[in-house]
C-alpha cells in the first residue's frame, strides 16, 4: 500500500515553489467555515495567511529553504514568479505611497455565468485570473485594501557573514532541488530593472525590489532595515504607471511581503548560544587582546577601539548620547597610484588591514576613501529634487560603520561638491544627522552611525576622540603588505562569533546613569575645576566631561553592567590620562603631516 504521508519537507517545498496555491487552499478552507453575513474578511484571514506561514517556517531547518533574494547569493533571473523568497533589505525610498488593492475579488464566467471568489492580497490579480473568468468590479464582495510600497535595497556595507543565506544554501541550490530555473518559468531571461542613482555606493552590485507592504503600519521608515519573507513577481513601477506608452515600462522585481521580522544578533549569529553571566568580561578580555593584535599590540588603541565599535546614539531628553567617533592618528601615507580613483575602496594595506579585520567583527562596512576625484565626484547626501528620491553616500542603515581613509589625501583642490561632502560627514559625526533634499525643505533625519577616520596626522574632521597611536603600532602598519596581510587570521571561527555576538548584545543593552552617580561624577567635576584654578592650571572643560562620561558609560557596557559605575568612571579618568599623555608626546615628536585639501 503506497504511502501518502505528507512530510514537514513536502510542505515547505510547495510553501516555496507555489505559496499562492497554499494561500487558495487556506481561502477555500476560511471561506467554507465564514458564517459572517458579509463575507471573508481580508484582515482576518490575512492574519491566517500569517500565521501559517511562520507556523510552518518556524519548523527546524525550514526557513533555510527559502531562496535568498539579494546580491550576492541570487540571480533574479532564475526567480520564479510566484514562488517564496526572502530578502533582508534597507528601505532606500518609502516614497512610493499607498496602493489601492483589489484583496478579495468576486469573478464571473462570461460563458456559463458562475461566480467565485479569490483572494488576491499576495499578488496582482491578472496573476490569479483563469482564462474565461473576469473580475466583476461591481460586485459588493470584493474587498479592497491599501498596502505601502517602497523600493528597497540590499543594505549598503552588509559583510557577508551578516547576509541571508551566509551559512545556508544558497539560491541556485534551492532552486535546483525544486526544479525551477528560468527556462521552465516562462519569465523573461533579461534581467530585471535596478536603479544605480538609488544605491548608496555607486559602482557596487547589489540587488533591489518594490517591496510591497501589505500588514498595516510594518512598512519601515527610510534607511530602516527588514528582513522580508514574500511572494516574487516582476510587476510595474507605481511611479511608471499611466505613461503614454504602456510597452516602455521595464519590469521590476516585486516582493509582496507575507512577513517581516527584524534583523537582531539571533539572526546575525543564529548557532550560538546566550551568553550566561559573567562571561561579558571574558568576552570583553578576547576582543581586546584580539584588537591589540589588529594594531600591533597598541592596547590603550585597542581600548579605544572597543569603546568605538560599542557606541550608539540614543536620546535622553531631546539630547544624543553615546556617540563616540574616533580619530586613530599614525598610518602611513598612500601614494597616488595605490589606489583606483572614484572608488569607495581604501587605498593602502594598512587601512585595508584595520577595515578587513573590522569586516569580520561588525555587521556592516562602508568604506569612504579621501581621494579627491572620489570626493568631488560622489553625492553624500540623498536628494529628491528631481521628484525621486536618489540615494547618496551616507544614506545607511542604523550601526553602520563607515571607515574613512584620509592616508589617500593628496595636495589638490576640494570643489563645491567636495566641501558640501566634507560637511555632510562632519554633520553626520557631530549631530548624528543626514540631510535629505527635498525641493522645498530639507529634512535632518536622525541617525545612529559610527565613523572611524584613519589618517597619518590629526584629521582634517572633528571627532569626538583622537588617539596616536604607538611607535611600534605605527611602525607594524606600515610593515603590512597585502601578502602579509592575508596570511594573518589571528582567531578562529568560534571565536570570532563569540565576539560579533559580544558586540552586538553590547551594544544594544539598555543602559542607565543612577543619581547618585551622576551627583558624584557633577561633585568631582566642580572640586577638579576649583583645585586647577587655585593652582592656575587649565580647567576641566564641559566637552572634556562629557567625553571622559561617554568614555565611562561605554567602560560600563563593555563589561556587562547596565548601569554606569563608580569603578568605570575611575577607569575612564585615568583611561583618559594616558590617552592625553600619548598624545602630547606624540605631538610633541612630530608635527600633524596630513594633506591640506586646500592648498
Amino acid at each position: 500500500m503506497a504511502n501518502n504521508t505528507i512530510t514537514t519537507a513536502d510542505l515547505v517545498s510547495e510553501l516555496v515553489s507555489a505559496p499562492m496555491k497554499v494561500i487558495d487552499r487556506l481561502f477555500d478552507n476560511y471561506k467554507a467555515t465564514t458564517t459572517t453575513d458579509d463575507g471573508p474578511k481580508s484582515r482576518e484571514f490575512n492574519q491566517t495567511v500569517q500565521d501559517h506561514f511562520q507556523g510552518l517556517l518556524s519548523k527546524p531547518g525550514a526557513f533555510e529553504r527559502i531562496p535568498v533574494f539579494g546580491y550576492p547569493s541570487s540571480n533574479a533571473t532564475k526567480t520564479k514568479s510566484g514562488s517564496l523568497v526572502r530578502f533582508r533589505c534597507m528601505v532606500q525610498d518609502p516614497s512610493y505611497g499607498e496602493e489601492l488593492h483589489l484583496s478579495v475579488a468576486q469573478l464571473v464566467n462570461s460563458a456559463t455565468g458562475e461566480t467565485k471568489q479569490v483572494f488576491s492580497h499576495y499578488t496582482d490579480a491578472d496573476h490569479v485570473i483563469e482564462e474565461g473568468w473576469e473580475v466583476d468590479y461591481g460586485s459588493p464582495s470584493n474587498v479592497f485594501t491599501e498596502r505601502d510600497v517602497a523600493y528597497c535595497v540590499s543594505i549598503p556595507g552588509q559583510n557577508e557573514w551578516a547576509q541571508l543565506g551566509a551559512s545556508a544554501a544558497v539560491l541556485e541550490d534551492v532552486l535546483g532541488s525544486l526544479n525551477i530555473d528560468a527556462q521552465s518559468t516562462g519569465e523573461s531571461t533579461d534581467l530585471p530593472l535596478v536603479d544605480e542613482k538609488k544605491y548608496p555606493l555607486r559602482g557596487c552590485e547589489h540587488s533591489a525590489a518594490l517591496v510591497k507592504f501589505h500588514s498595516p503600519g510594518r512598512a519601515p521608515q527610510v534607511a530602516g532595515t527588514v528582513d522580508v519573507v514574500g511572494i516574487y513577481e516582476l510587476g510595474h513601477s507605481p511611479k511608471e504607471q499611466g505613461g503614454s506608452d504602456a510597452s516602455a515600462q521595464g519590469r521590476w522585481p516585486c516582493i509582496h511581503a507575507i512577513f517581516v521580522c527584524d534583523i537582531t544578533v539571533d539572526t546575525l549569529v543564529p548557532d550560538l548560544p546566550q551568553p550566561v553571566a559573567g562571561e561579558h568580561i571574558g568576552r570583553r578580555n578576547m576582543t581586546l587582546a584580539h584588537l591589540g593584535l589588529v594594531l600591533g599590540g597598541d592596547d590603550l588603541a585597542a581600548h579605544y577601539l572597543l569603546l568605538h565599535l560599542l557606541s550608539k546614539t540614543v536620546a535622553v531628553q531631546d539630547v544624543k548620547v553615546g556617540k563616540f567617533s574616533l580619530n586613530l592618528v599614525g598610518f602611513p601615507l598612500s601614494s597616488k597610484d595605490q589606489a583606483p580613483a572614484g572608488t569607495f575602496t581604501l587605498s593602502s594595506p594598512a587601512t585595508r588591514w584595520v577595515s578587513g579585520m573590522l569586516a569580520q567583527l561588525v555587521p556592516r562596512c562602508v568604506e569612504i576613501p579621501f581621494e579627491l576625484k572620489t570626493v568631488n565626484s560622489s553625492t553624500f547626501l540623498p536628494s529628491a529634487e528631481s521628484g525621486d528620491l536618489q540615494a547618496g553616500v551616507l544614506q545607511l542603515a542604523a550601526d553602520t560603520e563607515i571607515i574613512c581613509d584620509e592616508t589617500c589625501l593628496h595636495e589638490g583642490t576640494l570643489d563645491e561638491r567636495g566641501l558640501r561632502n566634507l560637511q555632510a560627514l562632519q554633520s553626520v559625526i557631530l549631530d548624528q544627522t543626514v540631510t535629505y533634499v527635498y525641493p522645498f525643505q530639507p529634512i535632518n533625519m536622525a541617525t545612529n552611525l559610527r565613523v572611524l577616520v584613519l589618517s597619518n596626522g590629526k584629521s582634517i574632521l572633528e571627532n569626538d576622540c583622537d588617539l596616536y597611536l604607538s611607535e611600534t603600532a605605527a611602525a607594524f602598519l606600515a610593515s603590512i603588505h597585502d601578502e602579509s596581510a592575508a596570511s594573518f587570521m589571528p582567531l578562529d571561527p568560534m571565536h570570532t562569533e563569540q565576539i560579533r555576538q559580544y558586540l552586538e548584545l553590547a551594544r544594544h543593552m539598555e543602559f542607565s546613569v543612577p543619581t547618585e552617580v551622576s551627583n558624584a561624577i557633577s561633585d568631582e567635576y566642580a572640586a577638579l575645576r576649583r583645585e586647577a584654578h587655585e593652582k592656575g592650571e587649565k580647567m576641566m572643560t564641559q566637552a572634556e566631561l562629557s567625553l571622559i562620561v561617554t568614555v565611562a558609560r561605554l567602560i560600563s557596557i563593555s563589561k556587562g553592567e547596565p548601569e554606569l559605575s563608580s569603578a568605570s568612571w575611575k577607569e575612564a579618568m585615568a583611561l583618559e590620562a594616558r590617552r592625553g599623555e600619548r598624545n602630547t608626546q606624540a605631538k610633541a615628536a612630530r608635527p600633524a603631516t596630513s594633506a591640506d585639501p586646500s592648498k
